[in-house]
């Protein structure tokens, strides 16, 4: 199971990427803020958690979707599938204790929230993707942003035109990426 359990994480959340990705997260949270490379470290450390966890979330949901558009993933194949959301439920778990821990009460309940708020998501939305239903997943990003800025010296207009880029960024990621997604603008 530890091969499966490797073996997922090797094939979905690429280093290239993620690493990347939290670091525009982390920073954008710090608009306006001054640079601080504690607060860096930290902030980065919890936007890859962050990352991870969603990304599992995302691949947990869509399990069913991607028995047929991508079967050969490794999340579609593990039987069972217990370990994987066990390890989702534990990085939500330190996700809301390290929010609670570095920035208070209130930013661990946002992160409760936006978990309770994917969860019915997950639950609820249709089951064909459209380009409404990706960009309300998207919206998870500039919420990373702002979770991440909750308590800190960073500007709050800034922090917010920072969550907006950060959005517009993972859009353009993932138009880019994904050639068959909906947002994806086609010819026909």
């Amino acid at each position: 199971m530890i091969a499966l359990w490797t073996a997922y994480w090797l094939e979905r959340f690429r280093l290239r990427i993620f690493v990347p990705a939290a670091m525009a997260v982390a920073a954008a949270a710090q608009a306006g803020g001054g640079i601080d490379a504690r607060r860096s470290t930290i902030d980065l450390v919890c936007a890859l958690l962050l990352l991870a966890q969603f990304r599992l979330w995302d691949d947990l949901a869509d399990r069913e979707r991607d028995r047929v558009t991508h079967p050969v993933r490794v999340l579609v194949r593990a039987t069972p599938v217990s370990p994987f959301v066990a390890t989702c439920l534990l990085l939500a778990i330190v996700n809301i204790v390290l929010q609670a821990w570095l920035r208070g009460v209130g930013s661990a309940t946002a992160l409760a929230a936006l978990d309770v708020s994917a969860s019915a998501w997950y639950a609820w939305r249709p089951a064909r993707r459209s380009a409404a239903t990706d960009l309300v997943l998207l919206s998870k990003y500039p919420a990373f942003v702002l979770l991440l800025a909750a308590g800190s010296t960073s500007s709050p207009p800034l922090v917010v035109l920072s969550a907006a880029a950060i959005y517009g960024l993972a859009c353009a990621f993932e138009i880019w990426h994904d050639t068959s997604g909906p947002l994806r603008v086609t010819n026909s």
